[in-house]
């Protein structure tokens, strides 16, 4: 492990004895957490066979195509700001986690009752709309195709986007961020963490010269993590640049994938 990325291990049975567990990565005690067995083997297999085969009713949307990936559900970043195709998925995208995950617990509710369980019960849930009811995508799935992949970006920087309008009054904190596997490409899609940390400089991901894609990392300490099927990692993406390495072989990277933030009434928003 990276001298600069610290990292605990939590079975997610024993999440309950972790309970301070995100408290003390958001003090900065340590960098990240692994949970393993969000989900067991058999249940990513199932889950990975349907997405395959498009045995779900989930709205599929691109990454810009050089990244040779798309999402299931509309991930806030890509979608067009006025959010009115957004909003109008959101019952589907809701009803059609349910069906895809029959069989095995919900994933929202899977996630949010863990992310809570680490962070002594405080409430996690998916980031409030336009009115009352009328929540965002909790999460999206991501599949990322061989040769798919995401430039280093540093997620902080998110929030300074349109889309984020309903979401930027309610929150007071760094953007941080879950990536659960659902399968592991045969090689490369890795999880790379960079020892570089966003210090208030505005950069964006695909806004030309403030691009923090084109930051030089010749010499930059960087931690990679390829998640087992069922695993999951929590880290500070707002602060540390990160990316997704080129994917591999012949297998599909699946995962979901939420940021997250702290709200002003004492609640963590999630939303894909």
């Amino acid at each position: 492990m990276a001298s600069f990325f610290r990292c605990v291990v939590v079975q997610a049975a024993d999440a309950a004895a972790h309970a301070d567990a995100i408290r003390r990565m958001r003090r900065e005690e340590f960098e990240g957490i692994i949970v393993r067995e969000v989900y067991s083997p058999t249940e990513c297999a199932r889950l990975c066979a349907r997405l395959e085969t498009g045995q779900h009713a989930l709205v599929r949307t691109e990454f810009p195509a050089p990244f040779r990936a798309f999402f299931l559900g509309m991930n806030l970043n890509l979608t067009h700001p006025d959010l009115i195709t957004y909003f109008q998925a959101v019952p589907g995208f809701h009803d059609g986690l349910a069906e895809l995950f029959s069989g095995s617990i919900e994933l929202q509710t899977r996630v949010t009752t863990l992310l809570s369980a680490l962070d002594n019960y405080r409430r996690y849930r998916a980031a409030p709309g336009p009115r009352a009811g009328l929540d965002h995508m909790f999460t999206t799935l991501r599949a990322h195709l061989p040769g798919g992949f995401i430039p280093q970006h540093f997620d902080n920087e998110q929030a300074a986007r349109q889309s984020y309008r309903f979401i930027t009054p309610h929150v007071c904190a760094d953007l941080y961020s879950f990536v659960l596997a659902f399968s592991r490409a045969n090689e490369g899609g890795a999880l790379e963490i960079f020892n570089l940390r966003h210090g208030g400089r505005v950069y964006r991901m695909v806004d030309g010269d403030q691009d923090a894609s084109h930051l030089n990392l010749d010499g930059v300490e960087s931690v990679s993590f390829r998640l087992e099927p069922g695993e999951m990692i929590i880290f500070n993406s707002g602060r540390y640049l990160h990316r997704v390495t080129p994917v591999g072989g012949t297998t599909t990277r699946w995962t979901a994938c939420s940021f997250m933030a702290e709200s002003r009434t004492g609640e963590t928003l999630c939303w894909g």
